[in-house]
């Protein structure tokens, strides 16, 4: 052992702290790569499919939060072990009493970020955080309702039209609208702003591959977004890039939905909406405004009769 030629009973001590974080690492990771886990979730932290039962966001993020802070604690007891440091001493670095360290390592979540960083850097090294897609916000949570009803409205009836259509047995993703043929899928990722193309690309191409595996179709992906100023203004900054990735114009992408044929390749589709009412936006030319007294929630009010 690791502790046996280490000199001074303090560096015994120490060496033995370390074995006995490994080896609580071995033990707690399924896969035997240092990953340690919480009861009812995956190695990454997600929650593990519950008879495809749909959790809601906060139960999920607090779920997250605690299987963070827990690994949070044990890579922080490893950091500041390796580095020969004690309690006390990680505390007097990073401003803090020994109580909060002892908190941090047990996995408290409620150690604040600040105070994570500054454990982190008394310790040697730098906490990270970042951002993972792993489930997909619903339409209509994300405002993007009016982009996909358009669409739909718009198909032929040659397309079988589905909203949100799950990507696989046990994954929160969902694809937007999947029209759907004999021998084809159109898979519609909707967008309303293009924050982040490459991003939002990288995500669909990923769900697109699942889809084509899961039903042994060939799947064409088409992103839709609002036909906006600014979302025209990024597609043109990278308009000979996305002709290699994206060839089919927003013009042919609407023939084809419209009449039913066949799409020949991606593309992006840029679909134009305005104005809402009751949560709905209303298609430009396809429905019109509808009379104030036509509409029960603003029916003309009745006459008193007078005395």
């Amino acid at each position: 052992m690791l502790s046996t030629i280490l000199p001074g009973d303090g560096d015994v001590r120490k060496a033995r702290e370390v074995d006995r974080v490994q080896t609580f690492r071995r033990r707690t990771s399924p896969t035997g790569n240092n990953e340690p886990i919480n009861a009812g979730f995956d190695v990454i932290g997600h929650p593990a499919p519950m008879q495809n039962l749909r959790l809601r966001a906060s139960a999920v993020g607090r779920s997250r939060a605690r299987w963070l802070a827990t690994r949070f604690g044990t890579e922080l007891r490893i950091a500041r072990v390796t580095a020969g440091l004690s309690q006390v001493q990680t505390a007097r670095l990073a401003g803090v009493g020994q109580t909060v360290v002892s908190r941090a390592e047990c996995g408290d979540p409620r150690v604040s970020l600040d105070v994570r960083c500054r454990l982190a850097a008394a310790a040697g090294h730098e906490l990270g955080w970042r951002l993972y897609p792993v489930a997909t916000v619903r339409l209509r949570d994300s405002g993007q309702l009016a982009l996909a009803h358009a669409i739909v409205t718009a198909a032929a009836k040659a397309w079988a039209a589905e909203l949100e259509v799950p990507i696989g047995p046990g994954d929160r993703r969902a694809a937007d609208i999947v029209l759907r043929r004999s021998d084809q899928f159109i898979h519609i990722e909707v967008e309303r702003v293009l924050v982040d193309l490459q991003a939002q690309l990288r995500a669909g191409q990923l769900e697109r591959q699942e889809l084509a595996q899961r039903h042994e179709l060939p799947v064409r992906l088409v992103l839709a977004v609002a036909d906006t100023r600014g979302n025209r203004d990024r597609v043109a900054a990278v308009k000979e890039l996305l002709a290699h990735v994206l060839p089919m114009s927003s013009r042919e992408i609407w023939a084809v939905i419209r009449t039913g044929a066949s799409l020949r390749g991606d593309g992006i589709l840029f679909v134009r909406v305005r104005g809402a009412r009751h949560g709905a936006a209303r298609i430009r030319g396809r429905y019109p405004p509808t009379p104030r007294a036509d509409r029960p929630d603003h029916a003309p009010r009745q006459e008193r009769p007078t005395r």
